[in-house]
């Protein structure tokens, strides 16, 4: 399936980069030496340069120049839900500061991430249901939190150790976009661009420059399970159309209005002001899967969604938007939560 090369809207695109970037140095990866058993990323650092807009805007800074750098420390955890024994994943914390801010009031901000990726496995290779969190605290400012759920009917096929043939020696065939490099110590070291970049950026000064710790698989953090996500009744259009969750509208090729609503979120006690809906014609071969080289460089699966037929419901409350897929069937395929705080 090919990656859906639309552009991205700022904060969708600046989500996504912050979650995979982190994500793909957090995954257990198998020892060459079967005595040394499997190996994990304990500990993530290192440093991301804001050089796009896009980045700029996405964390607030829409009025400062681009070129901000972004400072990691984060800690890297194996987690096991407690209510599922089959949903196993990675959960992420530590502080973010971002520097050398430049054409605004300050000249550094201080936050703390919170990141979690959950999987649901059925079988040998086979994911059901996925779960992600992005949690951003911004130290004397408003926060923002994006929940994801993502169910593949049928479960998608993720098998371990799966080798990818774009890439040779840690890098991209088709381009240096990004590289990686075994450092002594289990440490790793990666350098790659913001999507927006072009390839010689790797040359002349890289965007992205993180150092993963590497040591042997420890017993997994047993953790709540994520929110449930229910469907909320009796929902009808509004004249105004939702505005917390319109990046993530144009992920998809949404089609005409609809006042068929099939509204879903975590958080079914909130009062609507605003919700709308518009069809969609699922293709079934093109699969979103932004930023998917950084996971693949590694030889290892990443997190994709193919669209399909259904209908697209956007509803919002006054600190939280909450956009759903819902197939032919009625089935829910996908959910988004923004919450601001």
């Amino acid at each position: 399936m090919d990656d859906l090369r639309k552009p991205f809207a700022p904060t969708a695109e600046w989500f996504v980069l912050g979650l995979v970037v982190l994500a793909i140095l957090s995954i257990g990866i198998e020892s060459e030496s079967d005595s040394q058993g499997e190996l994990e990323v304990t500990h993530l650092s290192g440093t991301i340069i804001l050089s796009t807009r896009s980045s700029m805007n996405a964390l607030g800074l829409d009025d400062y120049d681009r070129g901000a750098k972004a400072t990691l420390d984060i800690q890297v955890q194996g987690v096991v839900s407690s209510q599922c024994v089959t949903c196993i994943g990675i959960s992420m914390q530590g502080p973010v500061n971002i520097t050398e801010l430049m054409g605004g009031p300050i000249s550094n901000i201080e936050a703390n991430i919170a990141v979690l990726h959950l999987q649901e496995h059925v079988g040998d290779g086979l994911i059901a249901r996925e779960w992600l969190s992005f949690h951003w605290d911004v130290t004397g400012e408003d926060d923002f939190t994006w929940d994801i759920t993502i169910v593949h009917s049928p479960p998608m096929w993720q098998p371990e150790d799966r080798f990818n043939a774009g890439f040779s020696e840690g890098e991209s065939r088709t381009g240096p976009w990004i590289l990686i490099e075994s450092m002594l110590g289990g440490a790793y070291n990666v350098q790659g661009c913001l999507p927006e970049r072009s390839m010689p950026c790797l040359i002349s000064q890289p965007d992205i420059e993180l150092t993963s710790v590497i040591e042997p698989v420890k017993s997994p953090l047993s953790i709540p399970h994520p929110s449930t996500w229910t469907e909320i009744q009796n929902v009808s259009s509004t004249n105004e159309t939702p505005s917390k969750t319109e990046q993530v509208r144009d992920l998809l090729n949404v089609g005409k209005p609809t006042l068929e609503l099939h509204a879903w979120c975590n958080n079914d006690s909130q009062e609507i002001d605003a919700a709308f809906a518009w069809s969609i014609e699922g293709s079934g071969t093109t699969a979103v899967a932004p930023m998917s080289i950084y996971l693949e460089a590694l030889a290892l699966p990443s997190t994709s969604f193919t669209p399909v037929s259904g209908t697209w419901t956007e509803v919002e409350s006054q600190n939280q938007g909450c956009a759903s897929l819902v197939d032919d069937d009625g089935l829910l395929r996908i959910g988004i939560s923004i919450s601001e705080f």
